[in-house]
């Protein structure tokens, strides 16, 4: 059957922390992170570098119930620009999600953005289009404020990566 992707709008947040240490805290796949409930581990490693990493998500299911979804995704990591996600086992037939990291001065601008969909053409993308993506907009928003809150704690203690004042300068290091 065919699959019709569904865009999410990007989201961003700014980061009062060093894109390293940004990239170090996103990447701590098993470690206990990121939304209350949720968890992750890496399985394995291919040949080119990228992870397979299994998530347990908690987030709002079928009437407002809470569920926890699990899926399997290959990581790609481009350190210290980019995180791709890539759904290998899952609800969602496609999923194609990416974190890029934008340095601004002593702080970072990070960038949320996804591709979904399921299986069902027109039925599916309807169900991708007006159920799966405003739930997952919002689990991704609150992940994303959660995900700040965890680099610049981690960044007010960090002696490598110290919190620093932004600064002026702009860079614009993803294409």
């Amino acid at each position: 059957m065919r699959v019709i992707p569904v865009q999410l709008p990007p989201l961003e947040v700014h980061l009062h922390a060093d894109r390293r240490l940004a990239f170090q805290v996103i990447t701590a796949f098993g470690a206990s992170q990121g939304l209350a409930g949720s968890r992750s581990r890496v399985l394995g490693q291919d040949e080119d570098g990228r992870r397979l990493v299994e998530f347990h998500t908690p987030a709002e299911g079928w009437a407002g119930r809470q569920k926890v979804y699990r899926t399997v995704e290959r990581v790609t990591l481009v350190e210290p620009e980019r995180v791709e996600f890539e759904g290998v086992e899952g609800p969602l037939t496609l999923l194609h999600d990416r974190f890029l990291l934008q340095s601004e001065g002593n702080c970072t601008r990070l960038r949320y953005e996804s591709r979904v969909g399921l299986r069902g053409w027109l039925l599916g993308w309807l169900v991708a289009r007006y159920y799966a993506r405003p739930r997952l907009e919002r689990l991704m928003r609150a992940h994303l404020e959660e995900m700040k809150e965890a680099v610049e704690a981690r960044a007010r203690r960090s002696k490598v990566y110290p919190q620093l004042p932004c600064g002026q300068e702009q860079s614009s290091d993803i294409p």
